[in-house]
């Protein structure tokens, strides 16, 4: 083993305790020995094992050359050259992700882990720093499935993480926890990003944004406003128009989430401009469903349909056509649809019948785009007011966090 630093002492350190307690919570047969009292026997006090797991540091080398080797893990010098490359991969997440102009290699990016799982083999230090990278490509990729295979060995082993890794890790994990809908767990690492971005002064302020669209998740709308100021400070004077766009979107959902209609069509409207500037089609097509969930709000469905119509020109999906439906309903126009997917079928069930099987829809709300979400809630909860089903009015107002 190479001379270990005292960083790299407190990383191995975490790093024990991490695969020794898996191996005892295993189904090993043998998992007993790695059971604290056991796995530090003839190499040093169950004490000294317990500091060192801390993170503390403990003078011996042999002593973590030792612990590793009974976990058949090892700590081998990487060349400087390949730990600077792998570096700048870090790097070039962090200045993209603020800077609209650029854009990810997904297939470079993959081949880059591959090839530095080998580099790293006998460094489990570095190792990690490759599943962090992994973990962050898998969520710019939108692969849950891939980020969940990862999520255990990147949220237990933060600490031994440098600050620029760590702030974009947690910024990841917040991500993660955002697409799979734990908004809570999302925020408390959204925030832990920021105090960390903060203390070791790295600019990242896309985070700002991050943060805020995932508080209006939850309508905690006070603090989105605050981080939506900060994140466009620190866009304005710049040319990211699709950052700028998605600033302007989130500002728009507060203000028609707390009924300040007028602001929130002056912000979707700014938001558009900004879209049709990179012609976003995505965003765009975003964009211009929620303008038609502010007409159908003010009760204005012949604007609210032809809202919805610019956005079937931009992405012909299910959103679009069950947003489609819901207007034409008020404009007594009678058309019949299909839906793939179970949950807009239940939606579409739900409008279409007379009884109103609102429970399949309470279930399906949450999977909903923005604009529909906040049509559908509003109505359900009125209707449960008007047939005095208040005990459902509260559980919805609680479940969704409504403010009304």
């Amino acid at each position: 083993m190479k001379r270990l630093s005292e960083l790299e002492k407190k990383q191995l350190g975490i790093l024990i305790q991490y695969y020794r307690t898996a191996f005892f919570r295993s189904a090993t047969k043998n998992k007993e020995d790695y059971k604290q009292v056991n796995f530090c026997l003839n190499i040093c006090s169950q004490a000294q094992l317990s500091r060192l797991e801390r993170g503390d540091v403990i003078k011996s080398i042999e002593v973590y050359q030792k612990l590793l080797k009974k976990l058949n893990l090892a700590c081998e010098k990487i060349p400087p050259k390949d730990f600077l490359i792998f570096e700048t991969y870090f790097d070039n997440i962090l200045i993209f992700q603020n800077d609209d102009s650029l854009a990810i290699n997904y297939n470079e990016y993959i081949s880059i882990i591959n090839n530095y799982y080998n580099i790293f083999k006998n460094n489990i230090i570095y190792t990690h720093y490759n599943y962090a990278l992994e973990f962050i490509i898998a969520i710019l990729n939108k692969d849950i499935s891939e980020a969940r295979i990862l999520i255990e060995d990147v949220e237990s082993t933060l600490e031994i993480l440098s600050p620029k890794y760590l702030v974009l890790t947690l910024q990841y994990l917040g991500k993660y926890f955002h697409l799979t809908r734990n908004f809570i767990k999302a925020n408390k690492y959204y925030l832990l990003s920021i105090e960390h971005m903060h203390k070791y002064n790295i600019w990242n302020p896309i985070i700002y944004l991050d943060y805020a669209y995932n508080n209006i998740q939850i309508n905690q709308y006070n603090y989105t406003l605050d981080y939506l100021y900060q994140a466009l400070n620190s866009f304005s004077d710049s040319d990211n128009y699709e950052i700028l766009a998605k600033i302007n979107y989130c500002y728009a959902l507060v203000y028609i989430n707390t009924k300040y209609y007028e602001d929130g069509l002056n912000f979707v409207i700014k938001a558009i401009e900004y879209s049709k500037k990179v012609n976003k089609r995505s965003l765009l097509k975003q964009q211009y469903l929620l303008l038609a969930c502010l007409f159908y709000l003010i009760e204005d469905y012949q604007k609210a349909l032809i809202n919805v119509l610019e956005a079937e020109k931009l992405s012909n999906d299910e959103d679009s056509k069950l947003f489609k439906y819901i207007i034409e309903k008020k404009l007594m126009i009678k058309n019949t649809y299909e839906f793939s997917s179970d949950i807009y079928q239940n939606i579409y069930h739900y409008y279409d019948d007379s009884n109103h099987s609102e429970y399949k829809l309470v279930n399906s709300i949450k999977h909903l785009s923005d604009s529909l979400k906040i049509i559908i809630l509003q109505e359900l909860y009125q209707y449960y007011k008007n047939n005095k089903k208040y005990k459902r009015a509260i559980d919805l107002m609680e479940v969704y966090m409504l403010k009304r």
